[in-house]
């Protein structure tokens, strides 16, 4: 293997020269061989899940089986990279109107190394949200885990080994091995984190204009309709705000439900919230956090609220299991200007408020800096297609929520301070590629337009006058 304690600023450098030399062979590859080996990937994963598993479980405290369901979520996202990146990366032809003699079309080529930074919270999930679909645009990658996760960041590059020598490379260690990734000679960077350490990494890939795609928090919105079904609603908000004890960008961490159906809608997500496994057995719902210094922070949030008229209606307090361990907490009537509703938790808490209408509700959904993704509760898909349209949000699921990132051939990413570029799909790929727009002539016999245009005698201005009146100001156009 290669290093996977403490690598160096200069090993940095050493391993991304390395991915230098090993993705020239890959590039080389048609798809059909990158698939085949993509496949290999897919199976050693697949193969050696439970210990993966179990890795994911001893570093971040999550049940083991949530552990599974995330290698579960990357061998589908190997899967699909395998069997469609050729259809998206093909050449395809553009219209070149209005220059009639020549072709146009778009053109796509990899990028080189791509350097992945990837979170604690679903080491294998997230990291598979790009890693695949870089390999599958003909890049290498270096790898940076989470300092936290280091046993699951070295056991999932393991799993790469089939697709080529050097073609991911493990670079972990401290938060300084991170920012010398960036420095370093890569093409591209992908970062999934906070908001507040995407805009370090943004300053500093400034530096030298390195392109970056960063997935940041989030501070999702469920929209519960009058015409909602109130039980799948409320089920689904205890799932989506608990699931991995609230550690996850797109845990719905606030609920806005139209007042004739919110105190319907609060009971049962009480009395969901409370039947909750909580506790250090293999068939618990929700687990720790992992970061327990968090907790005084959401405790101070939590006192602000209440102070404000805020009610906790359920949880809100720690567990005896151990320093990460907090109650799944529902918090009701909370003020819309305290940082509980407006700052991402992180943690299980969900807010809830009521609101006057679904219009209100998508006012209220879009007064918040971020915008990564939403839920939106109602039986009538004209009125999910409508309040869709209006949400600032990369994403939206209608009658569920989360499920949106699990879609390999779906792009995601967020909007305002939740990221920008996209991962996964057709976006993906070609977000990690070089993308070229290629211009010739119909017949290679033919002169430069260009330079016939240059040394022709322009017609008349009246004439070109003429010409613009009659062609652009009609019905037509």
């Amino acid at each position: 293997m290669n290093k996977t304690h403490d690598t160096t600023s200069q090993s940095v450098h050493d391993l991304v020269a390395r991915a230098h030399w090993a993705q020239r062979n890959w590039a080389a590859l048609d798809h059909r061989e990158r698939g085949r080996r993509l496949r290999a990937v897919r199976a050693r994963l697949a193969a050696r899940a439970s210990e993966i598993a179990q890795a994911i479980s001893d570093e971040t405290g999550k049940p083991v089986t949530d552990g599974l369901f995330e290698i579960a979520s990357g061998c589908v996202m190997l899967g699909w990279v395998a069997n469609n990146s050729h259809r998206h990366l093909r050449d395809h032809r553009v219209s070149s109107r209005p220059y009639l003699i020549k072709r146009a079309r778009i053109q796509y080529a990899p990028l080189g190394v791509v350097g992945i930074i990837a979170p604690w919270n679903y080491p294998v999930a997230i990291s598979m949200q790009s890693l695949p679909f870089a390999l599958g645009a003909g890049n290498a990658v270096v790898f940076k885990p989470s300092e936290i996760t280091p046993r699951t960041g070295r056991l999932l590059v393991e799993c790469f080994e089939p697709a080529g020598e050097d073609l991911v490379l493990l670079a972990d260690g401290d938060p300084g091995v991170g920012a010398e990734l960036v420095r370093s000679d890569i093409d591209k960077l992908v970062f999934t984190g906070s908001s507040a350490t995407g805009r370090k990494i943004l300053g500093a890939a400034a530096e030298r204009l390195l392109p970056v795609v960063l997935e940041l928090g989030g501070k999702d919105a469920m929209l519960v309709c009058r015409d909602a079904n109130i039980r799948a609603a409320a089920d689904t908000a205890v799932a989506a705000a608990f699931s991995n004890a609230g550690q996850t960008c797109m845990a719905t961490e606030r609920a806005l439900v139209v007042e004739s159906v919110y105190d319907e809608f609060v009971e049962r997500v009480v009395e969901s919230t409370r039947s909750l496994r909580v506790g250090p057995s293999s068939d618990a719902q929700v687990g720790p956090v992992a970061q327990p210094s968090r907790l005084v922070l959401i405790e101070t949030r939590l006192d602000e609220a209440q102070n404000r008229g805020a009610k906790i209606a359920a949880g809100g307090k720690r567990l005896p299991y151990g320093p990460g361990w907090f109650e799944p907490t529902v918090v009701i009537d909370v003020p819309t200007d305290t940082e509980l509703w407006r700052e991402e938790s992180f943690a299980p808490v969900l807010s809830v408020v009521r609101v006057r209408d679904e219009n209100a509700a998508v006012e209220l959904a879009n007064d918040t800096q971020f915008g990564l993704s939403a839920s939106i509760f109602t039986s009538s898909r004209k009125q999910a297609d409508r309040l869709a349209r209006l949400l600032h949000s990369g994403g939206v699921v209608v009658n569920d929520a989360v499920t949106g990132g699990a879609l390999p051939g779906l792009t995601f990413g967020g909007v305002k301070k939740s990221g920008f570029g996209r991962l996964q799909g057709p976006e993906g790929l070609r977000e990690l590629s070089r993308t070229t727009a290629v211009v010739s002539p119909i017949s290679m016999r033919m002169p430069s337009l260009l330079g016939v245009m240059f040394n022709s005698k322009r017609p008349p201005k009246r004439v070109i006058e003429t010409f613009l009146r009659t062609r652009y100001t009609g019905r037509r156009y």
